[in-house]
């Protein structure tokens, strides 16, 4: 009974010696942000909005809805750098701000054109900031209005942002990761995926706005500014070259089927071959890819080989053409590497790119580029040719 007696005393006194979370905060002294917006300010500033939840409006009732109203605000602040801003933006708020929900950064286009080199050591340094987010570029507007435009669709706005990316086929969860990754490579220039805001009328005023749409992909420089845009067709065959591309659909005109046939992807690769001939640089993209016949406007009975065999050849050639056309673009136009072919370079040829990377953005204007896609039909849906078709149309 004394040994059980001494346990029992010992363990009361070291209660006395524990320490509870001294340095903590409570929930309700959070402001959640899950949006946040960069733009140009004055004098060579920046501005930095947020959207926060509004707690209250966030409650389920016994329908299992919201209640009712703007289920968020955004507020905003400017100063010569990102903490400054955040700063002075802290003072309109009665909750400190906190950042680990954040899911969506947008970039204004007048800022993303000046350059973003001077605003972005703080989204890799500050561990409080995930690397897992979206980031989009804001077309023909700013940051703070893409976050005071509603979306129809979702209580919080810049979810159907992130959505909207995701169903897309692009990776919304990494776009900030890889844009970084880009910015620090010598054979890599970054990109980052473009949103623009929806209207009900020509007039382009925010009382008019009613949500926004994915409408491509914006290209950057060396130095980090915002040199053009590549359209939504553009956009996904430079995300099909660079393995980051999850779903696609493509439709081709099969004449020799007096139709048009598409195929739905299941499974996307790519892969990058380099060579070097004396001065002459190649490459060989080869796009892979597996799908479902999900439209077939063709007379082809496609449970016949030949004819299966027949479509994909077709559907080859113009993933093929789309993916030439892209790179030439980037190549004349631009004149800048988003697809990672100089990267290819320095893990073939590492003692060669020692003496290419210093100019690679005016060799990348000349290198020779080949496309060859290798796709492959796994279904054909739940019929072989279209049903409106009568027998003596069906080629077999």
């Amino acid at each position: 009974m004394s040994r059980y007696r001494a346990l029992c005393m010992i363990l009361v006194v070291s209660l006395f010696f524990l320490t509870g979370c001294w340095d903590r905060t409570e929930l309700n002294d959070l402001g959640i942000e899950l949006g946040w917006g960069l733009d140009k300010a004055k004098n060579n500033g920046i501005e930095i909005s947020a959207q926060f939840i509004i707690p209250s409006k966030m409650g389920m009732g016994q329908s299992g809805r919201s209640q009712g109203g703007k289920t968020v605000f955004v507020e905003s602040g400017t100063g010569k750098g990102t903490l400054e801003a955040v700063q002075n933006m802290q003072t309109k708020l009665s909750r400190g701000i906190f950042r680990g929900h954040r899911r969506v950064i947008v970039i204004g286009e007048p800022l993303a054109r000046h350059g973003l080199a001077s605003v972005l050591d703080t989204y890799s340094r500050d561990p409080e900031i995930r690397l897992r987010a979206d980031a989009l570029i804001v077309k023909g507007g700013t940051a703070k209005e893409f976050l005071e435009t509603p979306y129809p669709l979702e209580d919080i706005p810049v979810r159907g942002a992130l959505k909207e990316h995701n169903e897309i086929g692009g990776l919304g969860d990494q776009s900030l990761l890889h844009f970084l990754m880009a910015a620090t490579s010598d054979g890599n220039t970054p990109v980052l995926p473009v949103i623009a805001i929806t209207h009900n009328s020509k007039e382009q005023d925010q009382t008019n706005a009613r949500g926004f749409q994915m409408v491509g992909l914006g290209i950057f420089n060396q130095e980090l500014k915002l040199i053009g845009f590549l359209n939504m067709q553009e956009d996904k065959m430079g995300l099909w070259i660079i393995n980051r591309l999850t779903k696609q659909t493509l439709t081709a005109n099969v004449p020799q089927g007096d139709g048009n046939a598409s195929l739905f992807f299941t499974k996307l690769g790519s892969k990058i071959i380099p060579s070097i001939q004396g001065r002459t640089i190649k490459f060989d993209i080869v796009l892979s890819g597996e799908g479902i016949i999900r439209e077939n406007n063709t007379n082809l009975d496609l449970t016949q080989p030949k004819n299966l065999t027949l479509l994909e050849h077709v559907l080859e050639k113009k993933a093929e053409k789309q993916a030439l056309q892209t790179i030439q673009k980037v190549q004349k136009q631009y004149g800048t590497d988003i697809f990672g072919l100089g990267e290819a370079i320095h893990q073939k040829y590492p003692s060669k790119w020692k003496g290419l990377k210093g100019n690679w953005g005016s060799q990348f204007r000349r290198v020779q580029v080949s496309v060859h896609a290798n796709l492959t039909i796994r279904r054909v849906g739940l019929t072989g040719p279209s049903l409106q078709l009568k027998q003596d149309k069906i080629k077999k």
